[in-house]
Order: structure tokens, then sequence, then C-alpha cells
């Protein structure tokens, strides 16, 4: 009987042991809250994905003109003509596919009257690739389709008409999401006219929003 009474005695004990700590009425301790954890703050995307722009430059260069006849190419009695590319602006309108892709259309306003004895302009549809989309200094290149109209007043014979493509090579500089700043050199071949060989170097402003 003395080990039952003594194993009851116990159990009783252990039942009773909640209720003498707490006492009648208290309320269970509360253990303190941990603090929420905290995410990590990201930075600020810098890729171009679903963002429209508008970019302003100004350039000029040089070109080369060969014609495929004997037309005047600005230099008498010259099969192949070279010079200094009248100086242009340039606005361009783009909208981010990608991060890293853009479509873009530059428009080329020719600011000096050319040996053509006009001014013209010119509309390059194509794409923008930026290498590395976040980072604040990315490089870029583009392909584009060149449509150009000028009038050749010094001799009406030719199409006022020409068509070439055109690939840019430069380095933009975002300083904000959505602002860049940027620096390139191009080459375009136009075919239509005659064939021609222009190198230029422009730098500009990027917004985008």
């Amino acid at each position: 009987m003395r080990p039952l009474f003594s194993l009851g005695l116990i159990l009783a004990l252990l039942t009773l042991a909640p209720s003498r700590v707490l006492g009648a009425g208290d309320e269970p301790v509360e253990e303190p809250s941990k603090p929420p954890d905290k995410k990590p703050q990201t930075a600020t995307s810098l890729g171009h994905r679903f963002q429209f722009g508008f970019g302003v430059r100004a350039g000029t260069g040089y070109r080369v003109i060969m014609p495929y006849e004997e037309e005047n190419c600005g230099e008498a009695d010259k099969s192949v003509c070279g010079g200094r590319q009248p100086f242009w602006l340039e606005l361009s309108p783009s909208f981010g596919l990608l991060d890293s892709l853009e479509l873009l259309a530059d428009v080329r306003l020719i600011l000096e009257k050319d040996f053509s004895e006009s001014t013209g302009f010119f509309v390059a549809p194509g794409i923008k690739y930026y290498t590395d989309p976040e980072d604040i200094f990315k490089l870029f290149f583009t392909g584009q389709l060149v449509l150009e109209s000028q009038d050749q007043k010094h001799d009406p014979s030719l199409s006022s008409f020409d068509i070439g493509i055109r690939s840019v090579l430069g380095l933009q500089f975002d300083i904000l999401r959505y602002v860049g700043l940027f620096a390139q050199g191009g080459i375009i071949i136009g075919f239509k006219r005659w064939l021609t060989f222009s190198v230029d170097f422009a730098g500009g402003v990027q917004l985008r929003y």
C-alpha cells in the first residue's frame, strides 16, 4: 500500500503545480514578442522595361559619297567626295520592351545647308540593346533602318529619297531611373541615291517615365 500511496501523492502534486505557480486569477506570463524581421531594401531598378523615353542629341560627322554614275557629289570632277556632315539635331522617342531592349525611332533634323543647297531630315526606326541594364554605366548598340528625304537642288535629276542602314555604339550614364546622359558614335550606309558611308558622333540626354 505504501508504494501506491507515494505514487498517488506525486501525481497529485504534479496536477496542482501549475495552479500554485500562477495562483488564482493570475494571467499567464507572455514571452516577449520578437521584433519583425526587416526585409532587405532593394535598390531601384535602372532597367528600362515598360518605360516611355524621349531622347535629344546633337552631333556631326564625316561622310564619303561614291556616285553610281557621274553625278555631282559636292566636289567638281571627282568620282568620290568626302567632307564634314552638316550639324544636326536628333529627337528619339522610345519604349522599353525589356530591361535591356528598347524600340526607338530617331528623327534627324539637319540644321545646316548641304552641298545640295538644301537641308533635310531622316527617320531611323529600330532597336537599342543595353549590355548591362541594371548598371549605372552601360554600353548600348542599335540596329536601324534609315529613310532620308533631301532635295538635290544642285542636280534635280537626282532622287530626293534615300534608304540605308545604321548602327550606333554608345555609353549611357543613368543618373536616375528616369534620366540618362549618353555619348555615342554611329555608322550609316546609304545605297539608293548613291553609295554613302557616314561616321558621326553625338551626345545628349534621355528622359523616361
